[in-house]
């Protein structure tokens, strides 16, 4: 037991954080008279990994802990905790030993709760079991399934607010304009600021000129990882240790977009300012731990746990959270553009995480990564950063040329490399291309030499073959590796295309090959026989036509690296302003398509490719039909802008 004093002081903290700040407030007094608090010093462990689990969960409340894995008799970093964070909570639920190890990286005040008291609140308050259900307490993976009663919590939670727990696009994160902001100059000291932070019990502190206008951030990371591991002295400019310059965004902005920028940025704090700029005065930070607090199974979440597991189970988990999170989104009507850079951004850290572990299994075996450049090409709709439900593979290897003694081994260890990225991307639902373009066929996995005779050939003969190739590979995208080498090929093949007049004629005329998908009296084209019988191919009859059209019109405009179908056209609008509401219609009519073939998927449990006209409402015909027309006009701009009166004949 405590005194009164610091019960008081331990509840105001508590009730600041997740998942206290759930709880009514005399629960949260009433467990603030139950925590023990302890003190260790740097380099003490609160616990190891493999011990038995403690009959306490804890709550760092000063300082700084570490939680790392033992990896081959070493301990590997895994999160740093941050002020509020609960850790030891998954042996708590799971019952097992701890899966990490938890060692204070400075003097550090934690408050140790025990379990006992804890333990009868996720059974009253599902909002509490929900937020350790979704694995956000340390911000690491569930590893496994959770105890019945969380699932059931978070079945009740859903069902009582009507509503899932992800985002919505329109929902906006404002910034309260009534709390204080607290900013510094360049020239305090490493030590006044520390001091700042801890007196004002602040995660972070915007470092800004006369103006308040901000110059850079500093964050309790920043002191953990440059100040204490380095010889940096306290008595420093904070202008040493601060990140610089800031991302700046205005107020009002969603969560939405809030979390893109945090995603592709790789970053934990944002700045807002009154115009969104650097050049204005400081009027808040939105930090990760903001959006966390305000969602639950969101995509900065999914992402961070990609990068911090080697477990491909887990891996395969997170994809089928991904799948649940798209399919929410879908439901709530939210953009299909934004949905589309999510889900490119999460399938783009799997694939990462599945070469990076494959590189680390490949030298376990043996076998050394040669000293070559390499990058790994998405194909297809995953190339074209439209790919919303697991589909078939199409991905392939391009690697530097290698001196001719080393060709050998560089074919032989890129090839294994292909083969086990492959074996990773079915564990996590992908299914192999029938048509075998993958990593792990010799013949798309290539240095840049044999890429430029792939496209050469294609282009310098262009049969139906090649056409069809031309359709898949010129998407290409550089998702991992050196995209200098995507580079160079994106190079080779606009130079060989302006070379060869008569590919590009041909290839703009095979973008014509499947017309409108509507009969002469307006009703859908669908499949004759098969197992698809009566079925509308949705993806060959409406989305084909439109996305070989955007490639061909876009290459037309020599405009390289825009690969997705709807970006080409709101891009081609802006360079063909006479034309720009066919393009502009065109993108809309192809985000619809994409919208219509992913919820099929998902009703579905499959690739959503075909779809049953009979199960259509009346809107959801008049919608469709709307599209296809687009897809005439589309193509009628394809015949003008090619002149390909000649091949129509």
């Amino acid at each position: 037991m405590i005194d009164q004093g610091l019960t008081t002081r331990v509840s105001d903290f508590l009730g600041i954080y997740p998942p206290f700040s759930f709880l009514p407030r005399d629960i949260v007094e009433d467990l603030a008279g139950k925590v023990r608090v302890k003190y260790y010093m740097e380099n003490e462990y609160v616990f190891h990994q493999g011990d038995e689990p403690l009959e306490y969960i804890f709550v760092l409340n000063k300082g700084s802990v570490e939680l790392s894995k033992l990896d081959q008799g070493s301990e590997r970093l895994v999160d740093i905790c941050d002020d509020g964070d609960v850790f030891g909570i998954r042996s708590f639920i799971t019952e097992n030993p701890y899966q990490l190890s938890a060692k204070a990286a400075e003097d550090t005040l934690v408050y140790a709760l025990p379990k006992a008291e804890f333990s009868p609140l996720l059974e009253v308050y599902p909002k509490v079991a929900l937020y350790f259900a979704a694995g956000l307490a340390s911000g690491l993976p569930n590893e496994g399934e959770l105890p019945g009663h969380l699932q059931k919590a978070q079945r009740e939670l859903l069902s009582d607010t009507g509503q899932s727990s992800l985002f919505r696009e329109e929902d906006v994160l404002i910034v309260n304009a009534k709390n204080k902001i607290i900013t510094c100059s360049e020239d305090a000291t490493i030590q006044e600021v520390a001091q700042i932070m801890t007196d004002q019990r602040i995660g972070s502190v915007v470092i800004a000129d006369q103006e308040k206008r901000p110059l850079g951030i500093v964050t309790n990371v920043d002191f953990t990882r440059k100040v204490m591991t380095t010889a940096i002295s306290r008595h420093s400019p904070v202008k040493d240790i601060m990140s610089s310059p800031v991302m700046t965004i205005a107020n009002g902005r969603t969560v939405a977009s809030i979390i893109l920028i945090m995603m592709r940025q790789n970053l934990r704090h944002l700045v807002v300012t009154e115009d969104g700029t650097a050049e204005t005065k400081v009027i808040g930070v939105v930090s990760e731990r903001d959006i966390l607090l305000m969602q639950g199974n969101n995509p900065a979440v999914l992402i961070k746990q990609i990068m911090k597991t080697s477990d491909e189970q887990v891996l395969a988990n997170i994809r089928d959270r991904a799948g649940d999170l798209i399919h929410n989104y879908l439901k709530q009507e939210i953009s299909i553009p934004f949905i589309a850079d999510l889900m490119t951004e999460i399938n783009d850290a799997l694939i990462e995480r599945a070469i990076v572990l494959s590189i680390e299994k490949l030298e376990a075996d043996g076998m050394k990564k040669p000293a070559l450049r390499f990058c790994w090409l998405s194909l297809g709709s995953e190339g074209r950063g439209e790919q919303l439900l697991r589909t078939d593979q199409d991905n392939a290897i391009l690697y530097e040329d290698p001196p001719e003694d080393q060709a050998e081994y560089a074919r032989d260890y890129f090839l294994k490399l292909g083969e086990e990225i492959n074996r990773y991307m079915i564990v996590f639902g992908y299914e192999e291309c029938p048509a075998e373009i993958m990593a792990r066929n010799p013949k798309w996995n290539q240095p840049l030499s044999g890429w430029k005779k792939h496209f050469l050939d294609w282009i310098s003969v262009p049969e139906p073959k090649a056409l069809m190739h031309g359709t898949i590979f010129f998407d290409f995208r550089a998702e991992y590796g050196d995209i200098s080498l995507a580079d160079e090929l994106y190079d080779f093949l606009f130079d060989e295309i302006k070379r060869q007049p008569l590919f590009f004629s041909l290839f703009a005329q095979n973008a014509l090959e499947n017309p409108p998908p509507l009969s002469f009296f307006k009703n859908f084209i669908v499949e004759r026989g098969g197992s698809h019988k009566n079925k509308f191919d949705i993806k060959l009859r409406g989305m084909m036509p439109l996305a070989d059209a955007a490639r061909a019109l876009t290459f037309k405009h020599e405009q390289r690296h825009i690969t997705n179908t709807f970006k080409r056209f709101e891009n081609l609008a802006e360079l063909d302003p006479p034309n720009a509401r066919v393009y502009n219609e065109a993108a809309m009519a192809y985000e619809l398509l994409m919208r219509y073939r992913a919820l099929n998927g998902f009703a579905n449990n499959n690739s959503g490719r075909y779809i049953d006209p009979k199960k259509l409402n009346k809107i959801e015909r008049q919608t469709l039909k709307y599209s296809f027309s687009t897809i005439e006009d589309v193509q009628s701009l394809l015949k003008t802008q090619f002149d390909l009166t000649f091949f129509r004949g």
